[in-house]
């Protein structure tokens, strides 16, 4: 969750989650947003994160959590376990960003996923004068030491979810902090947002 602006990003998604909901955060990180979810809306959290250093760090703080690998250990879920399932900034970073989103919308009633918008105007324009891959606060890998493997724009996203028969519910701006309604592709979303937040469910 590198990307997350922690009290604007984590303040738009506690606003999606009633409060005394159960909640998986896959790719939890440190806990921060469990933790704050918690103070904010009194959920019944847990996290799954593959890195084992990051697990210690949500014990440390009393977080339940478990090591985990989204492309892989999703399925171990029952249908419908969780009120919302949570995967912030990493979609990108998955195997098979296809495959995680179906078991996401399976194991929760609702999901919330954001992602950093390869669609950016700034990356193409990086693309375009500077043939190299852009580095910016967003994105601050080099090409051979990010951890994304998919190189996913908001219409990319909003197509994929159209193939495999999820709903998209709401939208997050996240230049004024919003939430709206989804109703359909925006080209000023695509182009002018450098990160998307959507509330999901299965069809």
């Amino acid at each position: 969750m590198s990307l997350i602006s922690e009290k604007k990003d984590f303040k738009i998604i506690s606003d999606l989650i009633p409060n005394g909901s159960s909640i998986i955060d896959v790719g939890c990180n440190d806990g921060s947003l469990l933790q704050y979810l918690n103070e904010e809306n009194n959920i019944n959290g847990r996290g799954m994160e593959i890195d084992q250093d990051k697990v210690q760090l949500c014990l440390s703080k009393g977080i339940s959590v478990i090591e985990g690998d989204a492309d892989i250990d999703l399925f171990d879920y029952p249908d419908n376990l969780f009120d919302f399932s949570i995967l912030t900034y990493a979609l990108q970073a998955t195997k098979s960003p296809k495959t995680v989103l179906s078991q996401l919308v399976r194991i929760s009633k609702k999901s919330i996923i954001s992602f950093p918008n390869f669609g950016h105007w700034k990356i193409a324009t990086s693309l375009l004068l500077n043939r190299k891959m852009p580095i910016s606060n967003k994105l601050s890998y080099s090409w051979h030491e990010t951890p994304n493997l998919h190189f996913c724009t908001i219409n990319d996203f909003i197509d994929l979810c159209e193939e495999i028969d999820i709903n998209i519910e709401i939208k997050a701006n996240l230049k004024n902090y919003k939430l709206r309604k989804y109703t359909g592709k925006n080209f000023f979303d695509s182009y002018f947002s450098e990160a998307g937040l959507f509330l999901i469910s299965k069809k």
